[in-house]
């Protein structure tokens, strides 16, 4: 397997091995200075040496074998909606929309490859890992441009259930705030305050002492938008990992506190999809069921589910 890594602005001068063991959080310096000496790791095209300086825009290539993976437990995945052009399923929580360098059969689109041989399907949009709900994959070149657009444009409506931790104190809100990427800590980590303008309205459904069930309508698409909108809050999603410590301004308890609300991934939900057919134009709304696991966090409580 080939993992390349572009190097960014602020990373400029840097020592390659010191440059991989900023991105390889989980890798200790001496393996990457194991696997530069090996010759696993190319820059400019040839194998480079450890105290090679990187500059911005080129790329550096990471070689190494794929790891076994374990057997991945979805034979199939739940259709909420088929026709000519379109494909909805229903994404259960755990597993990634496409392929990653470590991860190949345990994903949407080798799951689906396997339920539909021989049917090109084309991810509409993308759901975090830990996210369920609604996905939307076009079956044609032709239906993947057009609903891209429609997402570029917010012509597509999406709505979100999420279990957040504390009493929220609105019955409504409306979130404008920029989101961008922090920098240099976690490479996919998102902050508000800088970058792209970013809007998501917020309805509190339901409230006990403990947790809230909120309906997040995001407008804009940023990375993570719900998440950190939440976060900035003071209401992040139970048992968020990534923006759970001080992932914004007003938010003062502690991550390992989340860890130990008893639930089993990040609370967020996609529950519906409102599109124009992208063929038709006929409008559609595909909803997906709210999960078993889920639920369960809602009655543990004390909502209604």
């Amino acid at each position: 397997m080939t993992a390349p890594f572009t190097v960014l602005k602020e990373e400029s001068g840097l020592r390659l091995d010191r440059f991989l063991a900023r991105r390889l959080k989980k890798r200790s310096r001496s393996e990457i200075q194991r696997l530069i000496a090996e010759g696993s790791v190319f820059l400019r095209g040839r194998s480079a040496k450890a105290a090679s300086r990187i500059v911005p825009g080129e790329t550096v290539s990471l070689r190494y074998p794929r790891c076994e993976e374990p057997p991945c437990p979805h034979a199939s995945l739940p259709v909420l909606h088929e026709d000519e052009s379109l494909l909805a399923i229903s994404k259960p929580a755990g597993i990634l929309c496409h392929p990653t360098d470590r991860t190949v059969l345990n994903t949407v689109t080798a799951i689906l490859r396997r339920q539909f041989p021989g049917t090109a399907l084309r991810l509409a949009h993308r759901l975090d890992r830990d996210t369920s709900g609604v996905l939307l994959l076009a079956k044609s070149a032709e239906a993947a441009k057009r609903l891209q657009r429609d997402f570029l444009r917010r012509r597509v409506q999406k709505e979100y259930l999420a279990i957040v931790r504390g009493r929220a104190p609105f019955q409504k809100i409306d979130v404008a705030l920029p989101i961008g990427r922090e920098g240099l800590g976690i490479h996919v980590r998102q902050i508000v305050g800088t970058g792209s303008p970013a809007q998501t309205e917020f309805e509190c459904l339901q409230a006990s002492p403990s947790a809230s069930l909120l309906l997040a309508r995001p407008r804009t698409g940023r990375l993570h938008q719900i998440r950190v909108h939440l976060a900035f809050l003071g209401l992040p999603l139970l048992n968020e990992r990534l923006y759970g410590e001080d992932g914004g301004k007003l938010f003062l308890a502690e991550l390992a506190s989340a860890r130990k609300e008893g639930a089993p991934r990040q609370m967020l939900h996609a529950r519906r999809l409102i599109i124009d057919h992208p063929m038709n134009g006929r409008r559609l709304s595909i909803e997906a069921p709210v999960p078993d696991d889920f639920r369960a966090v809602l009655k543990e409580h004390g909502l209604d589910s």
